[in-house]
């Protein structure tokens, strides 16, 4: 986590942009308030069938919970339906796209990275430090047991499969 603190600093960073931006251009839009017209431009859209009316920019948290769906790429483009209806234009779409390309596929993809990347030095960590070691891909060798694939011994392919175990040992005599 200390390693991707950074990338994930950026990640808030560029969410409270694009929130702050979302709340100047779409705040306001999205309304159950039958006494105002923008209420009906919504209706018989994907947006309101599938009731997303929390989704909206009327707030800063309103607009972090709408960007938290988009990064979790949860139906974004039933979410910018609404807000494109509202707007009465397709130009809203290039708001929610520079978000999924900025916040989705550029940051958030680096976040699964690092996350990825501490996964397996700490496996390395935990391998070094119960003497567990791999051998040329075959093997583990902890203390004196090697466990190993049998289906390729040495390079060779076998007929045998399955994981075997192979004890080293002295012989007493």
């Amino acid at each position: 986590l200390p390693s991707a603190f950074n990338v994930l600093l950026l990640l808030f960073c560029i969410m409270y942009i694009f929130a702050a931006l979302g709340v100047q251009i779409f705040g306001g839009l999205i309304t159950r308030n039958p006494e105002d017209p923008m209420a009906y431009l919504v209706l018989n859209t994907d947006f309101s069938d599938n009731d997303y009316w929390a989704n909206n920019f009327n707030d800063m948290m309103s607009a972090m919970n709408v960007l938290f769906n988009l990064i979790v790429i949860n139906n974004w483009t039933e979410c910018a339906d609404g807000f494109e209806a509202t707007m009465e234009t397709r130009w809203t779409r290039l708001y929610f796209l520079g978000f999924h390309v900025l916040g989705v596929i550029l940051v958030n993809n680096l976040v699964v990275a690092f996350i990825i990347n501490s996964f397996i030095n700490e496996w390395d960590v935990f391998n070094e430090e119960t003497g567990r070691e791999m051998v040329e891909g075959e093997a583990f060798i902890e203390d004196r047991t090697a466990v190993f694939d049998a289906s390729q011994v040495t390079g060779t392919k076998t007929d045998v499969t399955g994981r075997y175990i192979a004890k080293i040992g002295s012989r007493s005599m």
